[in-house]
């Protein structure tokens, strides 16, 4: 699941990914994608990857709600803040993250990202 309001990354992003061999679930809002989670369950989804600044809900506020619902499902957030891991949960501890990635990317970190995701 990618969740993304810039529609053109969000568009790239899907089709590299898709281009590597990945199912890939893209929303333009954290409140559609959340609905999704709701709704279906998304249990063809392992990971999200999300942007942190997004209108109305920032990705913090969905990987919590996301994680109430689907506990299991690891985490990348996407930011063009430098931010890493270890002080995200110094920051906000309630809000377990797996993996950043900072803006702009190469198609191979958000890979790396994904591969250390499904390795834990």
């Amino acid at each position: 699941m990618i969740v993304d309001d810039e529609t053109d990354l969000l568009a790239i992003v899907r089709k590299m990914l898709e281009g590597q061999g990945y199912s890939v679930h893209p929303f333009a809002s954290p409140e559609t994608a959340l609905d999704h989670v709701k709704d279906d369950g998304c249990t063809d989804c392992s990971i999200v990857i999300s942007d942190i600044r997004m209108p109305h809900m920032t990705g913090f506020e969905l990987v919590r709600h996301i994680k109430k619902l689907r506990p299991e499902m690891k985490v990348i957030l996407m930011t063009a803040f430098e931010i890493n891991k270890h002080e995200a949960q110094l920051v906000l501890p309630s809000t377990p993250v797996d993996a950043f990635v900072n803006k702009p990317f190469r198609i191979r970190e958000l890979i790396e990202a994904i591969k250390l995701c499904v390795k834990t």
